[in-house]
């Protein structure tokens, strides 16, 4: 994966939780609303995704140049839930972890996102 696109959506929960958190980048936030969505075992639902009014980032800058961790846990996941791997369902299972995964973020209280944001760096 070279560029990953997010839909516009995800684009304004990125700026509600940048504004939220102080955290700036959005790699980071995306990285980790992934986590957050893989480490629930419920499979996210399907959606067609309009990137209409959406933004881009670098598949590197996103993984924080870890791109073969992610992609492994991206492997993973799809193997778990007996899906077949492929360039195309890796991309699939990322966009639709890491759009399930702001919405998580997002709908959390502030006291509660900034407590369970620092949890996770402990």
């Amino acid at each position: 994966m070279e560029r990953i696109k997010l839909s516009a959506s995800a684009r304004n929960q990125l700026a509600t939780l940048k504004r939220r958190t102080g955290i700036e980048h959005n790699n980071a936030i995306c990285r980790h609303a992934l986590c957050m969505s893989l480490a629930n075992p419920s499979v996210p639902p399907e959606e067609n995704f309009s990137f209409a009014g959406g933004l881009e980032i670098d598949w590197r800058t996103l993984t924080g140049g870890q791109e073969a961790l992610y992609t492994n846990l991206l492997v993973v996941r799809l193997q778990s839930e007996g899906k077949r791997v492929s360039e195309e369902a890796i991309r699939q299972t990322f966009l639709l972890h890491v759009h399930r995964g702001l919405s998580y973020l997002v709908s959390r209280r502030e006291e509660d996102l900034l407590q369970e944001l620092c949890t996770a760096l402990i």
